[in-house]
């Protein structure tokens, strides 16, 4: 039997449902993988700031930044396995874009020694990143999270500007305590950008 071809009124129509279809799943299950990626960021950082607070040597504890993807990767798997339902192109295009934000940022560190600001690029990503889906699932809430991420780097030039006006000496101390104020600006832009939004989502869910 010869397939019959969809009018343009019925292909606009089977558009509008997986548009829809994809804004509501997102709506109802995107805010736990916000709280998965925010909370573990945010603890790693917090972690990384008591090192430097009170270890003699910071350096090499730097490695524990991997245990975010560590951590993060195997809970969004089991999230992932306990989601039901059909995938579609929409859904396929937000979890691409955030895979690639994803992937650079495990690979950002490795060439920040370039000159690159590891902080502020990974959380410009992120903000690229929840910006998208917000403009998906038509969240405003999310939406200005995700502008304000990616404007947020100023944070860092600020702080830094600032230390370095009241630091004459540079030494290792010096950028342990530069390091230190980093990560805890980190953590609180993380916080507002992933973790803040992640219970938005999840409590309009419930609603």
């Amino acid at each position: 039997m010869e397939e019959r071809k969809m009018n343009e009124a019925e292909s606009l129509e089977l558009i509008t449902s997986m548009i829809n279809d994809s804004r509501a799943r997102m709506g109802r299950d995107f805010g736990t993988p916000f709280l998965i990626w925010g909370y573990t960021t945010v603890l790693v950082s917090i972690i990384q700031a008591l090192i430097v607070a009170f270890a003699d040597d910071f350096m090499p504890y730097l490695w524990l930044w991997g245990a975010i993807p560590l951590i993060g990767w195997p809970l969004m798997l089991c999230l992932n396995r306990q989601e039901r339902g059909a995938v579609n192109y929409i859904d396929r295009c937000v979890g691409a874009v955030w895979t690639g934000i994803g992937i650079a940022s495990v690979f950002i560190p490795f060439y920040c020694g370039f000159g690159v600001g590891v902080f502020p690029t990974i959380v410009v990503l992120m903000g690229v990143g929840t910006y998208v889906t917000a403009v998906v699932i038509k969240d405003k809430v999310v939406k200005r999270s995700g502008v304000v991420a990616i404007i947020s780097p100023v944070a860092f030039a600020i702080a830094e500007f600032a230390y370095v006006r009241s630091h004459t000496v540079q030494d290792v101390a010096y950028y342990g305590g530069l390091y230190l104020t980093e990560c805890i600006i980190f953590a609180v832009i993380i916080f507002m950008l992933l973790v803040v939004p992640g219970h938005i989502l999840n409590r309009k869910k419930d609603v």
